[in-house]
């Protein structure tokens, strides 16, 4: 039993660092402005966008590197690519090589990243699953919860020193070397041509709509992390420890929400997604009219609170979506990859928005995306009635 639980603590542990990949240093964008003040907005937004781009390609790898290495080793490789871009970058002498930095830190984080959800797949069956599915949402959250009262202060000290919160690592690395079991090499096998239930030709459209769905959420809820530090500062709302209050609203609400949503998902049933788009559109329309802390606090809260949601539910229903055990080990990782392509194009998207209605500013940007989740929210709606009375 104590080995079972500490097998969890070892899975779950994963989760923790790789919310760190690109959020955790946010804090610090406003001192590392002031430092580089030759460098745009576009360019010090890079320091959190540049890893996604390089997760992304590492992320595809992962599924071949598995089956040469299993996933333990993966995971353990990829931690120490991780340890050593995350603080090498607090080291870096001018932004470029910060920046070079932050792509080994992608690189790494692309490794891990797939193993959060496919390590819960592979060792774990059930209620036990499902459980932990949020539950890694809540992982993910508490190190951000304390990352982010942790950088906050570290910034007041120095920019640089906001990198050391990727020492987690190495609790993490010897976490799973302990008392993660060694697993079997596996091989790349074909998907089962006998086995199609919802996709026609080979295709597992359903698979696809997720991923998708994955995409755009992921690039909603990442242009607050991206936005914030910058946001306050152009507005002159609070200093720059200020946003670190503002991210820890956005945590400890993802957190609290990430240890419900099972029960909340047996309620609600096909109606927690719209929950969750709910939450997260409301979030960003409250957060394009906030003009002072407790505003932005409540703002913050109901993005980091639906993220929760709308992220198990996802790695749930393309779960449901594989057509056989090998099929799940590829769909989250694809899965991952979207997530983090999201990521890397919402900005690039944003900014396309903006030249295209000429308009801009971080205003602007939270009311477009707050509108795109509440119609998206009642497109959920929509959907679940006529899939009732069709079932009626």
């Amino acid at each position: 039993m104590k080995n079972g639980y500490a097998k969890m603590a070892a899975v779950l542990s994963v989760s923790t660092i790789t919310i760190l990949g690109s959020t955790a240093v946010s804090p610090a964008l406003s001192g590392i402005k002031s430092a580089f003040p030759q460098m745009s907005d576009a360019w010090i937004q890079m320091i959190l966008t540049l890893p996604t781009l390089l997760i992304i390609p590492s992320c595809l790898l992962c599924r071949y590197a598995i089956s040469k290495m299993g996933q333990k080793n993966v995971l353990l490789m990829g931690i120490i690519i991780y340890l050593i871009g995350g603080l090498g970058a607090g080291l870096a002498p001018d932004f470029y090589v910060l920046l070079a930095f932050r792509g080994i830190l992608g690189i790494g984080c692309g490794f891990i990243t797939p193993m959060a959800q496919n390590l819960i797949s592979s060792n774990f069956t059930g209620e036990t699953r499902h459980k932990l599915t949020s539950y890694s949402a809540s992982a993910s959250y508490l190190m951000g919860i304390i990352a982010s009262f942790l950088v906050s202060r570290l910034v007041g000290i120095n920019w640089r020193m906001a990198f050391l919160i990727y020492l987690i690592a190495f609790v993490v690395l010897l976490l799973n070397i302990i008392y993660l079991p060694n697993d079997r090499k596996e091989t790349i096998k074909s998907v089962r041509r006998n086995d199609k239930k919802s996709a026609g030709m080979g295709i597992n459209v359903k698979a696809i709509l997720v991923m998708i769905a994955m995409f755009g959420i992921n690039g909603a809820f990442y242009t607050f992390s991206a936005s914030i530090s910058l946001f306050m500062r152009t507005e002159g709302i609070g200093n720059e420890t200020s946003s670190g209050i503002v991210v820890s609203a956005f945590m400890i609400c993802g957190f609290i929400i990430g240890l419900i949503v099972h029960p909340v998902k047996k309620i609600l049933k096909e109606y927690t997604i719209v929950l969750g788009c709910f939450m997260m559109g409301a979030g960003y329309v409250l957060l394009s009219q906030a003009a002072n802390i407790p505003v932005l606090m409540v703002a913050a809260a109901m993005v980091g609170g639906s993220y929760s949601i709308l992220y198990s539910e996802v790695f749930t229903k393309i779960r449901q979506a594989a057509r056989s055990e090998d099929e799940t080990t590829t769909l989250v990782t694809y899965t991952t990859a979207c997530m983090f392509l999201g990521q890397a194009l919402s900005q690039y998207i944003l900014r396309g928005v903006e030249c295209v209605a000429g308009i801009s500013g971080y205003r602007f940007r939270f009311i477009f995306v707050g509108a795109l989740l509440l119609l998206s929210m009642a497109g959920c709606i929509i959907k679940n009635i006529v899939t009732a009375s069709k079932d009626y």
